[in-house]
């Protein structure tokens, strides 16, 4: 892939290496066992009203620069990467997992 616009895929669309897949399929794996223990769900809490307080001081208008703007929009979105992480890495090994199977069939034709 030549050109630069589309170089962020080249991951996605080029697939992963056996020890790349194996990694991520690994840390899917840590991150969902951490899932089950019993202090996520007040870690998922905390980080929910985190994030609703911090909404709302953004959404009434409370910033009193654009930095402070960009900085509060920029915690909301890495607390909810955080609190989407378990589902994101389960959906990133599935989406992998089909591209393989495309790439095999397709290898087959």
């Amino acid at each position: 892939m030549s050109n630069g616009e589309f170089e962020h895929l080249r991951d996605d669309l080029e697939g992963l290496d056996e020890a790349q897949l194996r990694e991520l399929i690994e840390r899917a794996s840590q991150i969902e066992a951490l899932t089950e223990h019993p202090g996520w769900t007040y870690l998922m809490d905390y980080l929910a009203h985190v994030t609703a307080t911090t909404q709302e001081f953004v959404l009434f208008g409370k910033c009193t620069s654009l930095d402070e703007y960009r900085f509060h929009t920029g915690r909301i979105a890495g607390l909810r990467m955080v609190m989407e992480a378990p589902q994101a890495l389960r959906q990133a090994v599935i989406m992998r997992f089909q591209q393989m199977e495309e790439a095999a069939l397709l290898a087959e034709e």
